[in-house]
């Protein structure tokens, strides 16, 4: 691949506006066009120090925009907005939607707690049982008129609602 020093080199541009620039020596011009470099490899050192300094490649970068990549940024712009807007629009309606189907499943599944009842032999229940902790049998007359004013204010509840 050569072991003489190249000082000339070749740069190409690109003529795309893009900034990209390529450094070529002429010892790859030659080996492009299929000649063959006539002096021996003697120094192993400028043999890769040639090499890696013929596979350089240098990056410009524009210093401005062209004008399609600024009507590229601003088609994207507006649609990053226009997709911003139809998302909040989106979130609005599912959430309305979701407080809808909230209120809905409250009306069929929760019940209202209507007022207490029989609040009086509830409290003679809970004071005999305190005062018969262990013997709980001496207060089932007390419990069974309770059951029963529950009973009967349940049948009320239910023929004013049919």
């Amino acid at each position: 691949m050569g072991a003489s020093n190249s000082t000339r080199r070749v740069v190409i541009e690109d003529s795309s506006g893009s900034g990209v620039a390529v450094t070529v020596s002429q010892s790859v011009v030659r080996r492009l066009k299929g000649e063959t470099e006539s002096e021996p490899k003697t120094d192993h050192t400028e043999t890769r120090r040639e090499q890696f300094s013929d596979s350089i490649t240098e990056t410009r970068i524009p210093r401005e925009p062209s004008q399609e990549v600024k009507k590229l940024e601003s088609y994207y712009q507006s649609k990053l907005a226009e997709l911003e807007k139809r998302n909040a629009s989106l979130l609005k309606q599912t959430t309305a939607q979701f407080a809808e189907a909230v209120q809905e499943v409250e009306k069929k599944f929760l019940k209202t707690t209507g007022p207490q009842v029989c609040t009086d032999l509830q409290t003679k229940v809970y004071q005999c049982y305190q005062a018969n902790p262990d013997q709980t049998l001496e207060c089932s007359s007390v419990v069974k008129a309770f059951v029963d004013c529950v009973e009967r204010a349940r049948q009320n509840a239910l023929l004013r609602k049919g």
